[in-house]
């Protein structure tokens, strides 16, 4: 190790809070990413806007409704596949409270990342290694780790604003990089 990373892993862990906006942002922005509308979709939306189109422009003598009808489904389809599903989705997500994260603090150690928690005078010590992850998203606000630890599921969302010296993104991007592959796409 040279001068420049010479703290790389944690000596202290540090506090880990987020907050519910934060989780409901982390949230939305997973759903988003999974709230694509794939190829054979807009080939059947486009195939559906040329079909109608040419009929708009060749159709003489006749009516010419069932084109307009289709331009609005089309456009309907458009319009509840970015707006309504999401209002949706906002609206079913505050149905269900978030997690309350406190007294919990994190570090960075070669093995995983280590959890401290303090439970009246307890304090328990829990780690997920790097060989428990299975994917990783990697946004502007935040990084969302997913873990699988003896058949249940879990994930840490990681505001940008924890990454310091005593907490190394850089050093959790490096191991997961190693033991998970490339961050998924958002």
């Amino acid at each position: 190790m040279n001068a420049k990373n010479l703290y790389a892993y944690t000596l202290q862990p540090v506090k880990y809070e987020v907050s519910e906006a934060e989780q409901r942002n982390a949230q939305l922005t997973i759903w988003r990413s999974t709230n694509k509308i794939g190829t054979k979709a807009w080939a059947i939306m486009g195939a559906v806007l040329l079909v109608a189109i040419l009929g708009l422009v060749f159709i003489k003598n006749y009516s010419t409704v069932f084109c307009w009808v289709a331009i609005a489904c089309v456009a309907i389809y458009l319009l509840i596949r970015k707006y309504g599903l999401e209002w949706y989705v906002k609206r079913k997500m505050q149905e269900f409270p978030v997690q309350d994260i406190q007294n919990i603090r994190l570090g960075v150690q070669p093995s995983g990342l280590v959890m401290r928690q303090k439970v009246g005078m307890q304090e328990g010590v829990g780690s997920i290694g790097w060989k428990d992850m299975y994917e990783w998203y990697d946004t502007p606000d935040f990084l969302l780790i997913n873990f699988k630890v003896k058949g249940q599921q879990g994930a840490y969302i990681l505001p940008k604003r924890m990454d310091s010296n005593n907490f190394s993104f850089g050093t959790i991007r490096k191991h997961l990089k190693q033991s998970v592959g490339e961050a998924k796409k958002v």
